[in-house]
């Protein structure tokens, strides 16, 4: 029998909620019979969209091409297009190799998979121009006729992309799927909890309803697979990308930027630049509009700022250093944000608003990551210390014996029934 897998991904889970979601009757099961690592690095910078992109590759942002969640547009600075296509990775995927082996695949809001030839697709990207809309937005890039029939079923479930509507839509749309084409291989991202982290603080009562509510979507999509007797065939991987820090400071980048000379602003919006900051959050990019002489006196600016302890620069690097944590090779220059405050990108300062973000260092303290997996193909009940979220896609690649020919990982060989280690 072909082996079959679900990846779901729960967008910013700690390897500290383990212990919350232990006391949850459906995870509490889960666990008992996976293997797990609590202790998991992910990548930097550590933002959605690269994040999952190294899931599924087993590359750095360096190497896989998607090296922040949108692209860098300074003039479209407060609405900039996200990499949402898949003609953004520059690296074989999981479900690029699945595919060429006859596998049917579905993908589910996963990050970067528009336009993609998963066979059922629904594509995490949003309508961000005044003329389109979310629906003509999801057909172009998704699977139409499959999307049709989700919006038409399914889209009074919505309230646009506000959690936790979305991620019921979501699990509905998924259940369905599982009922009506059976795939082998899906991948699932569901962004209750990092919503409610951004919006409420990482150790929230509102982030923890929201792992409750992950409790019920899973036990729903358990009971699907056990309705269509494939429960007992089915690999199941639940993992984090990265989790939040508080912040209680934002950082506008551009603004200062702008205050030294290094940009225009007219009515919030920059109308020209030398140098632009591409915030990740707990990082930032700096890119140079054309590299000079005056690279120097941008780095003699930013150490300058970062003996104010009110911009809370904790490390400067060179665009070697960032190419050397795995970050974009083109940037001239990467900041690090001290825990406790956030770079922003918008060129006009806002006041604080949300609690909560990633983008950090991963070796940032209480920064890691989570890593579960269960099922017929996997060793019950093994922990192990430390892992990396690049070891994930060769472990995946491993279980479904697919010829992935080099990554950044390493394989989890210990957390498969079929090693012998």
């Amino acid at each position: 029998m072909r082996k079959r897998l679900i990846v779901l991904s729960f967008d910013a889970l700690s390897g500290q909620d383990m212990a919350y979601m232990k006391r949850l009757p459906v995870f509490q099961a889960f666990f008992a019979r996976a293997a797990i690592c609590t202790n998991v690095r992910s990548i930097y910078p550590s933002v959605t969209y690269p994040c999952h992109v190294s899931i599924v590759t087993g590359k750095h942002p360096r190497d896989h091409g998607v090296t922040a969640n949108v692209h860098t547009q300074p003039k479209r600075a407060n609405t900039p297009d996200w990499y949402w296509q898949a003609k953004y990775v520059k690296a074989p995927t999981i479900y690029d190799l699945a595919i060429q082996k006859g596998m049917k695949v579905g993908a589910f809001l996963w990050p970067v998979t528009a336009k993609s030839n998963i066979h059922y697709l629904l594509p995490e990207i949003f309508a961000n121009r005044a003329w389109d809309t979310q629906l003509l937005t999801s057909l172009r890039n998704g699977s139409p006729l499959l999307l049709l029939r989700f919006f038409r079923q399914f889209g009074h479930m919505l309230k646009g992309i506000s959690q936790p509507e979305l991620d019921d839509f979501v699990t509905a749309c998924v259940i369905d799927t599982i009922r009506q084409k059976s795939p082998e291989l899906l991948f699932v991202h569901l962004t209750d909890i990092d919503a409610k982290r951004h919006q409420y603080g990482v150790h929230s009562a509102e982030a923890y309803a929201a792992i409750d509510r992950h409790a019920i979507r899973f036990e729903r999509i358990l009971d699907a697979l056990k309705e269509k007797q494939l429960y007992d065939s089915t690999n199941i991987v639940i993992l984090g990308d990265h989790t939040q820090l508080d912040f209680h400071t934002k950082v506008a980048l551009n603004e200062i930027l702008a205050e030294h000379g290094w940009q225009e602003h007219s009515a919030g919006k920059v109308i020209s630049w030398k140098a632009f900051a591409k915030s990740n959050g707990g990082s930032a990019y700096l890119y140079q509009k054309t590299v000079s002489e005056n690279t120097a006196k941008l780095h003699a600016l930013l150490k300058k700022l970062q003996e104010d302890p009110k911009n809370g620069i904790e490390r400067i690097l060179t665009s070697e250093e960032a190419a050397a944590e795995g970050a974009d090779p083109a940037c001239t220059f990467m900041l690090e944000a001290k825990e406790g405050y956030l770079f922003t990108d918008a060129p006009k300062r806002h006041k604080k608003a949300g609690k909560a973000d990633h983008g950090y260092h991963p070796s940032k303290p209480n920064f890691r990551t989570f890593y579960a997996m269960a099922g017929p193909d996997i060793r019950q009940g093994v922990k192990i210390d430390r892992m990396s979220l690049l070891d994930i896609a060769p472990t995946l690649a491993k279980l479904l014996d697919l010829p992935f020919e080099s990554t950044d990982g390493t394989p989890l060989d210990i957390f498969l029934q079929e090693s012998d280690v």
